[in-house]
């Protein structure tokens, strides 16, 4: 018995396994640009979110896990920048979160591990209901320096902006937190 092999059905049935074994990930456009006219550095990941830095950050290494790109600027500033939605993260997979509610969960799930993997402590620096963002810190009481980071958590439309300042004695809290107001008001 001969079985004559017919292109368009095989075509058809491989389209449909293809499309069936395919994941439901998002296309994302990344770009990095410093204007020196504006001395500001442009970062984004469409669709997900843009924020400008002021002044000039060389583009560092990128944490795929927490999806962090890291910048470091002349003085040796290191910020990390991070564009996501909110059903992505472990703890709200069935996008059941949202608005304040997602960053007081964000909150807890992140400072969690810190606290109880490293023995850290964790203090909310500033929080806002109303614009759904917060502020916080993680840090090293015992060995002063050892980890000293500040956080700022936002959701907008259910996409999350997550930006953070690590160590440096460079910069007050003062300056770290405005620094991260200033990152807010430039995001999109």
């Amino acid at each position: 018995m001969k079985v004559k092999f017919n292109n368009k059905a095989f075509f058809v049935i491989m389209i449909i396994v293809l499309n069936a074994c395919s994941t439901q990930r998002t296309s994302t456009i990344v770009g990095c640009d410093y204007n020196k006219s504006k001395n500001i550095t442009d970062y984004f990941v469409i669709p997900y979110g843009y924020v400008s830095l002021p002044g000039k950050w060389e583009k560092l290494n990128y944490n795929s896990v927490s999806r962090q790109q890291f910048f470091k600027n002349q003085d040796s500033i290191i910020v990390a920048v991070s564009f996501g939605r909110y059903n992505k993260y472990e703890f709200n997979m069935d996008g059941s979160l949202l608005g304040y509610d997602f960053i007081e969960a964000f909150y807890e799930w992140d400072s969690k591990y810190f606290v109880d993997s490293f023995g850290l402590k964790r203090n909310v620096i500033e929080s806002d209901t109303a614009n759904n963002f917060m502020i916080y810190r993680i840090y090293d009481q015992i060995e002063k320096g050892k980890l000293d980071t500040y956080f700022l958590i936002k959701e907008k439309n259910g996409n999350i902006f997550n930006f953070s300042i690590s160590k440096t004695d460079k910069w007050s809290e003062n300056r770290k937190v405005n620094f991260l107001k200033e990152l807010l008001e430039s995001a999109k």
